[in-house]
């Protein structure tokens, strides 16, 4: 007799159980289809964890830190300052390169160090070294989320010494 009471008992809480979790979920999407401004969970991920702000209009312009690189000549070694603004529609993604100019200055010593003096004396290679700039740049930010944000790389000051 136990068994068979034990059997009924669970029989009993199963059933129980099935009317219990289909009362909630109708009750749930009957509550969901009611009150319209619960705000949907998918635009709420998206609003919070990967808002994008949108481009501005007018570009915005980040100067990044003096770099100094030296660069080979035929009888000594020159020095090459350079200063560099970053353009961007994106003002508040670029706001955190400031933290990588040891990467920017790794990247830029790099490319330099295959240069020589005479070649960047060169007034008509200034275009050529600024589009070489950018790519290198853009190339050792390419791990990072700021390389999408760079529409270009100017000179704000170049000396050869």
């Amino acid at each position: 007799m136990t068994n068979k009471k034990t059997i009924s008992n669970l029989f009993i809480i199963l059933l129980i159980s099935i009317i219990v979790a289909v009362a909630t979920f109708s009750a749930t999407l009957w509550y969901s289809q009611q009150n319209t401004s619960i705000p949907n969970i998918d635009s709420w991920i998206t609003k919070v964890f990967q808002s994008e702000p949108e481009a501005t209009a007018q570009p915005a312009f980040h100067p990044l830190d003096k770099v100094v690189v030296s660069v080979k000549g035929e009888r000594q070694t020159h020095y090459v300052m350079i200063e560099l603004a970053v353009q961007t529609r994106y003002p508040e993604r670029i706001k955190q390169i400031d933290s990588y100019m040891p990467l920017v200055r790794n990247a830029l010593l790099k490319m330099f160090s295959k240069k020589k003096y005479e070649e960047l004396q060169n007034q008509q290679s200034i275009d050529q070294l600024q589009q070489e700039v950018k790519q290198t740049l853009t190339a050792a930010f390419a791990n990072t989320t700021i390389a999408r944000d760079i529409d270009d790389v100017l000179f704000t000051k170049y000396v050869i010494q």
